[in-house]
């Protein structure tokens, strides 16, 4: 009997709507708050940490007419801009040498009057895979330095520092170019 009556009893203190809207509106923010926190992390854990190396490298177009020795001076200079160590070793090549921290990556950049080619050449530190089934498979990663690609090849993937590292200094020897 004493239960009957405390179900049917009326509230102490009159129900506001306002009350119940914002309650209703407080676990909504935290849904959506979690909500937006966990698909942050899912797509943070699916982002790509290596990219095809054949995506990287290759060959740039010089837009303009210019001599050898001219190509050869803005790649010297946008290297240097973009914070690459570059030396000239001859045969139209240019060695070129990023540092970061422990991390270490070295192209080789082919150049004629009207093109230039960015190739890589070795690493140190630098995650890798070497054949197309281990990214698949997510096994056997390399890290250059410690062990190598069988037979010296280079990588099919690497990490995507690489692709950000090689596109800066592209940018830069672009812009060398132009300012010729």
């Amino acid at each position: 009997m004493y239960c009957k009556k405390l179900k049917n009893a009326e509230p102490l203190w009159p129900v506001v709507p306002w009350e119940s809207y914002w309650e209703e509106e407080i676990m909504t923010g935290k849904l959506r708050i979690l909500l937006v926190l966990v698909t942050t992390f899912i797509l943070g854990a699916c982002a790509p940490f290596m990219v095809p190396l054949n995506e990287v490298d290759g060959e740039h177009m010089v837009n303009q007419q210019l001599t050898k020795e001219q190509v050869k001076e803005a790649i010297l200079e946008g290297a240097e801009n973009a914070g690459w160590r570059a030396k000239d070793v001859g045969d139209d090549k240019i060695l070129a040498s990023f540092l970061f921290k422990s991390h270490a990556v070295n192209v080789e950049i082919s150049y004629t009057s009207s093109d230039y080619l960015t190739q890589y050449k070795s690493s140190n530190e630098m995650k890798m895979f070497c054949l197309e089934q281990d990214k698949k498979s997510h096994r056997n990663m390399v890290v250059s330095g410690r062990k190598d690609c069988p037979g010296n090849q280079p990588p099919k993937y690497i990490h995507k520092a690489y692709k950000q590292w090689v596109t800066s200094l592209d940018s830069s020897v672009q812009s060398s170019l132009s300012s010729m």
